[in-house]
């Protein structure tokens, strides 16, 4: 290779390699994002001391006691999913560190901390609750 070429093409991966910060944006969030809400978890009410379970499927249905509520996703990042019922209330699980850690309750105003019950088989290594 020519000493011109050379120190082109090292310029270019020099450019390429180092001018390159790694973001939430760079990794797919079709691949994150379900993995991370996909599961069950149980909440409890303290004010009529009942366990409830929250589920949330691979097609983002979004299920308490095992009823699915209707509604909708309005938002859905790598630090909340919100869901919009057909009330017009939302519901937002909180996730720190790809973990969810609670649901707030826009109806009642009240967050619940939640626990994993289950995930999916399929899950990747970001919930491996053996950790």
């Amino acid at each position: 290779m020519k000493p011109g070429k050379m120190q082109k093409l090292s310029l270019l991966l020099k450019k390429h390699l180092f001018n390159h910060i790694p973001t939430d944006a760079d990794h797919s969030p079709d691949a994150v994002l379900p993995s991370l809400y996909v599961g069950i978890w149980n909440f409890s009410d303290e004010l009529s001391h009942r366990t409830h379970q929250l589920e949330i499927t691979p097609a983002f249905d979004v299920l308490i006691d095992t009823r699915k509520l209707p509604g909708r996703i309005e938002h859905i990042d790598t630090k909340e999913l919100i869901f919009l019922d057909n009330y017009g209330y939302h519901l937002r699980i909180d996730a720190t560190d790809y973990q969810p850690i609670s649901l707030f309750d826009e109806a009642d105003n009240r967050v619940y901390p939640i626990s994993i019950t289950s995930l999916p088989e399929n899950c990747d290594d970001k919930k491996n609750i053996s950790n």
